[in-house]
């Protein structure tokens, strides 16, 4: 049986020490790309993404100092409002002062807290809902399966 804590702080690691660079959203999923942009072949398809790519699809917030910045609510909604967000946060996290990511934790629900340089820290509340992906982490560049977790739990295709 998989400890999904040990295994989540594991895979997470990866991002401890990069700079978010890039924030975006695809409709009301949040996505994150961590460590510097580079273009890349793949699958003859040519593409620029960072090093990690974080992409979110359950409840979410991003707080500094016990405030509340961003929510996952804050992408639902109009298009309008979903990509003035996205917006705010590229430029916050991105371009005024590139953010480090400073550690990484998980809990045994598959929960993330991913702490970032002044105090900013990105809190991730799995949905809970079996057959239902609440987060992936992958490397965009490389051909090789997503670390997923879906109704809280480590997706086991993950891990095979």
């Amino acid at each position: 049986m998989t400890d999904i804590k040990a295994e989540i702080t594991k895979r997470l690691a990866v991002l401890v020490g990069l700079e978010v660079s890039w924030v975006s959203h695809a409709g009301d999923m949040l996505t994150m790309q961590f460590g510097p942009q580079r273009r890349y072949t793949l699958g003859g398809e040519e593409r620029e993404d960072g090093a990690w790519a974080l992409h979110v699809q359950c409840a979410w917030q991003i707080k500094r100092d016990g405030l509340t910045v961003a929510t996952r609510e804050d992408l639902r909604g109009s298009d309008e409002k979903a990509h003035d967000t996205a917006r705010r946060l590229h430029e916050m996290l991105v371009t005024q002062e590139p953010f480090k990511c400073a550690d990484a934790s998980a809990d045994d629900a598959g929960g993330i807290v991913v702490l970032f340089s002044r105090g900013y820290r990105l809190v991730v509340i799995p949905d809970g809902i079996e057959d239902d992906e609440d987060w992936r982490l992958f490397a965009p560049s490389v051909d090789e399966k997503h670390f997923v977790i879906e109704g809280g739990k480590v997706d086991p295709w993950s891990l095979s």
